[in-house]
């Protein structure tokens, strides 16, 4: 089947053991949700996290929204009973927890691939966005992006990466330069997204924009995010300048002029237009047909 694209700029955590995180979270404007049954629910409350996820899923509050579950680890024992009340086609897929190898990927894609048959669900409809967040993870970061198709971005952890690697967490995070290049290089060498890791210090505007920036510099996509307030600073960080976007279009536009007068050489600005700036443009242009695809959902939505 072909991959739905995902817009990624902003992915929300939001915890589920109280139905008020989920009412608020719905209407925040992130690009995709992060329904998390994992380290933001205490142990006590899970079973409640499960059971209103699935009376939300029953009141279709998801169907036009970007939607994830951050499921429980293989290790944890829980994970069939967190799949049995989250999956349905509402559910975009999910976030996998404690990925150390491409072998745990097999795993959860033949595990998916089953459940699919047994609830009579497209094949291949849930998608993954493992967690990198061990040392064993970044080594194997290549391996883990390309060991299933439905994987459509790799995710930095890093605060479980920086207590596995015993590492001190400066400012800036000098332990996050490598794994963060490292992600990027393995997520996009496969062909898919790179997210980073949440900025914690959630009212620190200028750090948030000077960091994420910086991602977004090294071939990030977006980031995870703790906390709605910054939503709008990660989808003003992870989109192209308007100057690029401008630069763009005139790519494009003088390619087809060119086209149009039987010229396989396009010229911008007197100099020659080459196959990687024509891919870099076609795909600035991308990213910005998806955000006005995402306005138009939201007005859409907001009129009904």
């Amino acid at each position: 089947m072909k991959r739905k694209e995902y817009l990624l700029r902003s992915i929300l955590f939001v915890p589920t053991y109280k139905e008020k995180f989920i009412q608020k979270a719905i209407h925040t404007g992130a690009d995709a949700l992060i329904l998390d049954l994992e380290d933001s629910v205490p142990e006590v409350y899970k079973q409640k996290g499960r059971e209103i996820i699935k009376k939300y899923i029953d009141k279709g509050v998801f169907k036009n929204l970007q939607v994830f579950v951050r499921l429980n680890p293989i290790e944890s024992k829980i994970l069939l009973k967190d799949l049995k009340y989250v999956l349905h086609e509402d559910i975009d897929g999910f976030m996998l927890t404690k990925i150390r190898t491409a072998e745990d990927m097999i795993y959860y894609d033949k595990l998916i691939t089953q459940l699919e048959i047994d609830k009579n669900i497209e094949a291949g409809h849930f998608t993954f966005m493992p967690l990198i967040e061990t040392t064993l993870a970044i080594m194997n970061a290549y391996h883990i992006a390309s060991a299933s198709d439905r994987t459509i971005a790799l995710t930095f952890g890093g605060e479980d990466f920086l207590n596995d690697l015993e590492g001190l967490h400066g400012n800036p995070p000098r332990c996050f330069d490598y794994p963060r290049a490292y992600i990027a290089l393995a997520a996009r060498a496969a062909g898919i997204k790179a997210i980073d890791t949440p900025y914690l210090a959630v009212n620190d505007t200028k750090g948030f924009i000077k960091e994420e920036s910086v991602s977004f510099e090294m071939g990030f996509s977006g980031c995870l995010l703790l906390h709605p307030k910054q939503i709008a600073l990660a989808n003003q960080c992870f989109v192209p300048s308007p100057e690029e976007v401008q630069k763009s279009r005139e790519i494009i536009k003088s390619i087809e002029e060119a086209n149009k007068r039987g010229s396989g050489v396009a010229m911008l600005e007197n100099k020659m237009i080459g196959p990687p700036m024509k891919k870099r443009a076609e795909k600035v242009l991308r990213i910005i047909e998806l955000i006005e695809q995402k306005v138009k959902l939201e007005v859409m939505h907001e009129e009904r």
